[in-house]
């Protein structure tokens, strides 16, 4: 990679750094999100920089371009991203459900309160 595109991809990581801290500082992203994210922007600055890790985990998968490697990594995070919102859809819905019955329940009291 040229010396140019490392300093590009560089730059348009701090910037979505600058990005992510400002959403945190409106509270219009949590803390373990921002921990997602500011992991995600230091590991693409790491594997910018970091030619010789990128190239001996690329003979450790077995592929035979750095880009094959960063492709692999990146379906794999957007896997575990992928399992971790299921998680969480799940848990909102258990959350939705709960709260539909008791708004039923206290329907069906305050109906049945009425018709006394």
């Amino acid at each position: 990679m040229s010396f140019q595109a490392k300093i590009i991809i560089t730059a348009m990581a701090l910037v979505n750094l600058v990005f992510i801290m400002e959403l945190l500082r409106k509270k219009k992203l949590s803390e373990s999100y921002t921990l997602l994210w500011l992991f995600v922007i230091g590991a693409v600055i790491f594997f910018t920089w970091a030619a010789h890790f990128l190239s001996s985990l690329t003979r450790f998968f077995g592929a035979i371009a750095p880009v094959s490697t960063l492709t692999l990594l990146s379906l794999l995070f957007i896997l575990v991203m992928l399992i971790f919102f299921s998680m969480k859809i799940y848990k909102l819905e258990r959350i939705i459900k709960e709260l539909a019955q008791r708004v039923a329940l206290d329907n069906t009291r305050q109906y049945k309160d009425s018709q006394r």
